[in-house]
């Protein structure tokens, strides 16, 4: 190769590595990615001075700061002093949350620092030669648009026994700390009930429900979801999971007969009884599916039992006596139990039975019994209503027979017992209940009674007053009763004014509608009202309700034909949607969680209402920039290697001339 050949190769080959670094460079620095922008201009000094000494700071301004969702509030921190410091610190208090996020933090002037949202109180200090600190303070506010709420974990399934109530807890957060809205699709019989929060920006919610019966069991999809409410297309997320309530054998129910006493002549002179057992699987007893069994004292035998229960006896002389009996029904057990059915606490699925003893007394002159003793001895006495009141009785019966001991409350039965000769009863009329009333003792041998009654004069003590927000309930350790209210979705909504003249709506529910479309600013064209139902899921039964129920009325946003394309959010066939269009009967909403680039996203599930920032993506100049470079390395890279070689022929070629 000649001498101006090998020049020319090596100053392209310089040429060709500079343009390559340059665009490197280019490219690298045109890439960094940029956070946050300030909405204003301006500066405003605010200083304080203290003698000739003071402290200003020109960064941050008393101003609002704009910053994307997602990304670190970065803010310069500018300052300066008409002395020379010999050291900066600083301090930054949250005003939201009424808290120092730093304290006294040592820095160096012209670098930044991490702001929080909402409001920041920064306070700047320096302090002279003398140790003396002289300081400066500026407000600014962090505002960052509204992002989408985070649904917690959930169970892929859930699991729970017939027999019983689910309380499954989950949790939403939002990086906004809104209050969220809990909500599961299709309700009933399981709802969703807010129960507090933890920290600044999660809240708690519940899944709930009745006592769940057969009419529940199988598996449910159900989607639960949380929202913050921000605007109609905004924000929400969901998850679904499956409850699957597991059938039990519910224990058979056998009621007991008590005392007997059959004549052996006359009236009187048959026993004939059909024992009432009753099973949730297998039907009562007259069905025939169950199957009954009995046994005797002394093996005396009288009689049988047949798969109905009856007993049919008629005594004769000789079998004058007091007869202790058994009688036991059993059930047929599950045929195929659910495979998980061992998480349930109760009913198995194996067999269950229930036995009931009583005395039969075959006689020829029965005499009552009697009550021995009985406390109080007075029968007149008073007692605070939520106070207890404390009863006792011995009795007896001449013929050996061991009587029943009923107890009675103003003519309701309160307890039964058998076979005991004693017995003792506990009673609080409870808050809210004043007056006299009765409390009363029966005892019998099936055919004789014997009675004991006393007045009790009630002062009225006051029921405390539960609050309660929302269509919630909740309560415990108090012994009382509170509700936990649980709503079906509302239905469709219904035009007011057309209501009102078909009568379908009251003049008062009818002057209220309208108060609120007012406020709304719905004419009587769009002016609608929507209904729901309400039901106490724990039955409290309380006479006056401890939390007050949720409102089952409403006004909305009247539609000719709801549907999933009408653009209003509304309630149509048996659901209600959770943002327009979609949730509940229609699809599912647009979340950050879905899977798929929507709502404005910047990416998948990322940037634009979503609280994620997306990576970084290569602009496709860039991405054709690299290309170039890649094919400018390789260019010198054979560039090289071919000047390798040259020099390598020249070298071997002078050593073979030397050799000859």
């Amino acid at each position: 190769m000649k001498k101006r050949e090998k020049e020319w190769l090596i100053w392209s080959t310089v040429i060709i590595i500079c343009v390559v670094i340059w665009k490197a460079n280019f490219l690298f620095v045109s890439t960094l990615p940029i956070t946050g922008h300030v909405a204003d201009s301006g500066q405003v000094l605010v200083s304080v001075q203290t003698e000739n000494n003071t402290v200003e700071i020109h960064s941050p301004l008393n101003t609002t700061y704009n910053f994307d969702v997602g990304v670190p509030y970065n803010i310069t921190l500018n300052v300066s002093a008409s002395f020379t410091p010999q050291a900066w610190r600083y301090s930054l208090y949250d005003s939201r949350h009424s808290q120092y996020q730093y304290q006294n933090v040592i820095f160096t002037p012209n670098n930044s620092f991490l702001a929080v949202r909402w409001g920041n109180e920064l306070t700047v200090e320096a302090n002279d030669s003398t140790g003396a600190w002289y300081d400066d303070s500026v407000i600014f506010s962090v505002v960052v648009p509204n992002s989408a709420p985070d649904i917690g974990q959930l169970n892929k399934s859930i699991l729970i026994c017939e027999g019983e109530v689910l309380d499954y807890r989950f949790n939403g957060s939002d990086v906004d700390e809104d209050t969220l809205i809990g909500d599961i699709s299709p309700k009933n019989p399981f709802f969703v009930l807010d129960i507090g929060f933890s920290g600044f920006n999660v809240t708690l919610f519940k899944i709930f429900s009745p006592i769940l019966t057969k009419s529940h069991l199988g598996v449910r999809n159900v989607t639960l979801s949380v929202n913050d409410r921000f605007s109609a297309t905004c924000c929400v997320d969901s998850n679904s999971t499956n409850i699957t309530v597991i059938e039990i054998n519910n224990p058979v129910n056998l009621t007991g007969i008590g005392a007997q006493t059959v004549w052996t002549s006359g009236d009187n002179s048959t026993f004939y009884h059909q024992m009432q057992a009753t099973d949730t699987e297998n039907g009562n007893s007259s069905v025939g599916n169950l199957t009954f069994n009995i046994s005797f004292s002394n093996n005396a035998n009288l009689f049988t039992i047949n798969n109905s229960g009856v007993m049919n006896f008629t005594p004769i002389e000789d079998q004058v006596g007091v007869y202790s009996i058994t009688v036991c029904v059993n059930d047929t057990g599950l045929s195929s139990p659910h495979q998980n059915i061992s998480v349930c606490t109760t009913g198995n699925g194996e067999i269950t039975s229930e036995c009931d003893d009583f005395t039969l007394t075959v006689t020829n002159g029965n005499r009552p019994p009697e009550i021995i003793t009985n406390y109080p001895n007075d029968s007149n006495f008073s007692v605070a209503g939520t106070s207890s009141s404390f009863f006792n009785v011995t009795v007896s019966d001449p013929d050996g027979t061991i009587p029943d001991i009923d107890w009675y409350v103003d003519d309701g039965l309160q307890e039964h017992n058998e076979n005991n000769s004693y017995d003792n009863f506990t009673y609080s009329f409870g808050c809210g209940v004043e007056g006299v009333h009765e409390v009363m003792v029966k005892i019998s041998d099936g055919l004789e009674n014997d009675t004991f009654s006393w007045n009790v004069d009630v002062s009225k003590i006051n029921c405390p007053v539960q609050s309660s927000g929302g269509g919630g309930g909740g309560g415990g350790g108090t012994g009382f009763c509170f509700e936990q209210w649980a709503c079906n979705d509302f239905d469709v909504c219904q035009n007011v004014k057309r209501s009102f003249e078909t009568g379908a709506l009251s003049l008062e529910d009818y002057i209220w509608a309208k108060n609120i479309c007012s406020q709304e600013d719905y004419d009587e064209r769009f002016c609608g009202f929507q209904v729901t139902s309400c039901f106490d899921s724990r039955s409290c039964k309380n006479k006056i309700a401890r939390v007050k129920m949720p409102d089952e009325i409403r006004v909305c946003y009247y539609t000719e034909n709801p549907s999933c394309s009408d653009g209003v959010t509304n309630c149509h066939d048996g659901s209600c949607e959770l943002l327009v269009d979609c949730g509940g009967s229609c699809g599912a909403c647009p979340t950050c969680s879905d899977g798929v680039k929507n709502q404005g996203e910047g990416g998948i599930d990322c940037g634009g209402p979503c609280p994620y920032v997306c990576p970084a993506e290569i602009p496709r100049s860039d991405l054709i920039l690299i290309v170039l470079v890649a094919i400018l390395i390789v260019a010198v890279l054979i560039i090289l290697y071919r000047i390798f070689l040259i020099f390598g022929w020249k070298r071997r070629k002078k050593e073979r001339e030397g050799r000859n």
